[in-house]
C-alpha cells in the first residue's frame, strides 16, 4: 500500500468511525450538542485531509463557470416550481424561528459542517482522480455521514415511517451526495457547494413552506440533482468532443428562464388568480401580528361556498374583506346571526373599537395563512410617496 493509499485510508475510516459513534454515543447522550460537535470534527478532519493529500486550487474556467451557473440555474427553478405547485396546493407555516439569532442559532453549525465537508470531499476526490474507486468510497462515507447526521430514529415495526424517511430524506440525500462528487470530480468543489448552501440552509430561513407532501418532495429532491447531472454530463461530453459553445451568452439566457418564471408565479400570485394571493400591508391596525409594510398570504374563500352560504369561518381567525373600495386585513371578533342572515364582525388588534360594518360572507375574500415579514415596504412607501402622504 502506497503511503497516499494509507492517508486516504485514515481519512475515511476516521469519518466512517465517527459517523458510527455519533449514532451509538452522540445520538442517544447528547443530542443537543451534536451540531457543534460534528462541526469541530468535520474541520478537524478537513484540516488534516489537507495536510496530508495537500490543497489544490480549484482553476476557474469558462467550462466551469457555465456548469455553476447551470446549478444556480436548476435551484432557482426548483424553488419556483415548489412555490408554484404550492399556489394550488398549498403552504405550510415555518415551525422554525426566524428571528436574526434563532436563524444564526440554527444554521450556524450546519454551515460550517457544510463548508468543511465539501471541502474535505474536494481534497480527497481531487487528490485521487487516477482512482475511481477511492472516488467512489469517499463519496460511500460521506453520504453515509450525511444519512447518519440527518436521519431522525424510527422503530423497525413503523413501516410507514421507515418508507417515509427513505423515500423523502434518505434518497434524496443519496441522490445529492452522488451528483455533487461527479461535479467536485470534473468541475471543482464550487457548484456542489452553493447546492448545499441553498438547498440545506433554506428549511431554516424561509416563512413559508410549500405543502407537496412527502411523495413530491422526494421527487423534487432526487430528481433535482439528476437534471443538474444531466446537463452537466451533457455539456462536459460537448465541450470534451471540440463543440464550440459561446457558453457565456448561452448562460444569461438559462439565467432567464427561472427569472421570467418567477415574475410570471409573482404576478399571478399578487392577481389573486390561483387560490392563494398576497396582498401588502398598509396601516398599524394589525400591530403587532402584522406590522405596516409585511405582505400576508390570503386563502381565498370559493365563490360557490359563498354563494351557498357554507363559508366556515372561526373566531379569531384574521380575514381579508372589502370595505369602500379597499381591502382590509383584520381579526374576526364575533359571528351573529340576525333575521338569518350571518354577519361577522371584525376588529384590528391595534384598535379600541370593533369596526363599524356587516360584514357578510359576500364581502369577505379569505383567511390570511402566513405573513411574510418587510417584503412589501417599498411597494408601501412608494404609494404613499405618489399620493403625497410623505
Amino acid at each position: 500500500m502506497s503511503k497516499r493509499d494509507a492517508k486516504n485510508v485514515i481519512l475515511l475510516l476516521l469519518l466512517l468511525v465517527y459517523s458510527i459513534f455519533y449514532r451509538i454515543f452522540i445520538y442517544k447522550n447528547i443530542l443537543e450538542f451534536s451540531e457543534a460537535i460534528s462541526a469541530t470534527f468535520i474541520i478537524l478532519l478537513t484540516f488534516l485531509a489537507i495536510k496530508f493529500l495537500g490543497f489544490q486550487k480549484n482553476k476557474n474556467t469558462k467550462i466551469k463557470q457555465y456548469i455553476t451557473n447551470v446549478t444556480i440555474v436548476m435551484i432557482i427553478l426548483f424553488f419556483v416550481l415548489s412555490y408554484g405547485v404550492g399556489l394550488f396546493v398549498g403552504f405550510l407555516s415555518n415551525s422554525y424561528s426566524r428571528t436574526i439569532q434563532a436563524i444564526i442559532s440554527n444554521t450556524l453549525c450546519q454551515i460550517i459542517i457544510i463548508i468543511a465537508c465539501e471541502l474535505f470531499r474536494y481534497t480527497v476526490i481531487r487528490a485521487n482522480k487516477d482512482k475511481k474507486s477511492v472516488v467512489v468510497f469517499a463519496t460511500i462515507i460521506i453520504t453515509i455521514f450525511e444519512l447518519v447526521t440527518t436521519l431522525q430514529r424510527v422503530p423497525l415495526t413503523d413501516y410507514a415511517g421507515l418508507f417515509r424517511m427513505i423515500t423523502a430524506t434518505a434518497l434524496p440525500i443519496i441522490s445529492k451526495n452522488i451528483v455533487i462528487s461527479y461535479l467536485v470530480y470534473h468541475i471543482g468543489y464550487i457548484p456542489g457547494l452553493i447546492y448545499r448552501l441553498v438547498m440545506d440552509i433554506y428549511i431554516f430561513v424561509m416563512p413559508i413552506i410549500p405543502d407537496l407532501g412527502d411523495y413530491l418532495n422526494s421527487m423534487l429532491g432526487i430528481g433535482l440533482p439528476f437534471l443538474i447531472y444531466l446537463y452537466a454530463s451533457r455539456t462536459l461530453n460537448e465541450y470534451n468532443n471540440g463543440v464550440e459553445r459561446t457558453y457565456g451568452t448561452e448562460t444569461f439566457k438559462l439565467i432567464d428562464i427561472p427569472f421570467i418564471a418567477f415574475m410570471v408565479v409573482l404576478i399571478c400570485l399578487i392577481s389573486g388568480f390561483f387560490p392563494y394571493y398576497m396582498i401588502g400591508i398598509g396601516s398599524e391596525s394589525m400591530t403587532p401580528k402584522i406590522l405596516k409594510g409585511d405582505a400576508v398570504i390570503i386563502h381565498k374563500i370559493p365563490s360557490k361556498d359563498k354563494k351557498n352560504g357554507t363559508v366556515n369561518l372561526k373566531k379569531g381567525q384574521i380575514i381579508a374583506f372589502k370595505m369602500r373600495d379597499k381591502t382590509i386585513v383584520h381579526r374576526l371578533v364575533k359571528i351573529e346571526k340576525i333575521d338569518g342572515v350571518t354577519y361577522y364582525r371584525t376588529k384590528g388588534d391595534a384598535n379600541n373599537s370593533i369596526d363599524n360594518i356587516n360584514l357578510t360572507s359576500k364581502n369577505i375574500y379569505g383567511v390570511v395563512e402566513f405573513k411574510i415579514p418587510y417584503i412589501a415596504k417599498p411597494t408601501i412607501y412608494l404609494t404613499e410617496f405618489l399620493n403625497g402622504e410623505r
